[in-house]
């Protein structure tokens, strides 16, 4: 086609051609700040944390221990009403779950210092096992040794029903009886114990698989809160169960 003599028409023509790679690619950086990362989980991961630690310390090292023994129930009850609601909630308040993990350190807190003073050197040991526990479950996730698939959800989910159901009625059993039927407490309370222990850390495969996914899907990037969440409740579930198998050895 000959040239226009109209220079208009001609810098029409020679317009540079737009690169919709370009583009998608410029588009996909500026939306992707709304979508949930890795890197965003991590930081709100180590974020309740601190703030779990911080609530801890501060239970153990500065209230005394009658405070800390009065207020184990008063935290426990309030950390499970903010768990099921956060749980249940159609979106995540990331207030209510800055303010769990707050709660649960002051529980945990008073839980610790309790079983310190009875068993001394139990705490650093559970810390200790808790983290290698947490790692090796991590290890064993990212190398593909445990897959996550709709089988192992499957046996997970009714192994945690289970569990909870009989935590329930042994909790119950054990109020209106004053801690004389105890199932923890019998000879085989280790090997109930023992179980709990490895229901959270597999669990924890299930948090790490959450957290997966969410990324690939390209959730928002508030889901980055429930996953938080859910990592930050097995982790506090797994140390409350190495606490009391140690507690339940140690006795023995």
């Amino acid at each position: 086609m000959s040239n226009s003599h109209n220079p208009v028409f001609n810098r029409v023509l020679k317009a540079p051609t737009v690169n919709q790679e370009a583009v998608d690619a410029q588009f996909e950086q500026i939306t992707s700040g709304n979508k949930m990362t890795f890197e965003g989980t991590s930081v709100k991961i180590a974020g309740l944390f601190i703030v779990l630690l911080a609530a801890a310390g501060a239970t153990w090292l500065l209230a005394p221990l009658e405070t800390q023994v009065f207020l184990l129930l008063p935290s426990a009850l309030v950390g499970f009403g903010l768990a099921l609601w956060l749980t249940f909630s159609r979106k995540i308040s990331p207030v209510g779950v800055v303010a769990y993990a707050a709660v649960e350190g002051v529980f945990l807190g008073g839980l610790s210092s309790l079983f310190e003073q009875i068993y001394p050197g139990i705490v650093y040991t559970a810390v200790m096992a808790t983290l290698v526990t947490a790692g090796g479950m991590f290890a064993a996730y990212y190398f593909g040794l445990i897959k996550v698939d709709a089988r192992f959800t499957r046996i997970m989910f009714a192994s945690l029903i289970g569990y909870g159901l009989f935590a329930l009625v042994n909790f119950g059993f054990s109020m209106f009886t004053g801690g004389s039927m105890n199932a923890y407490g019998t000879e085989w309370g280790w090997a109930i114990a023992l179980v709990g222990v490895g229901l959270a850390a597999f669990t924890l495969n299930l948090d790490f698989e959450d957290i997966k996914q969410g990324v690939a899907k390209g959730l928002p990037a508030e889901y980055e809160w429930r996953a938080a969440f859910g990592l930050t409740v097995t982790l506090i579930w797994l140390y409350v169960e190495i606490l009391r198998l140690l507690s339940i050895l140690r006795r023995d």
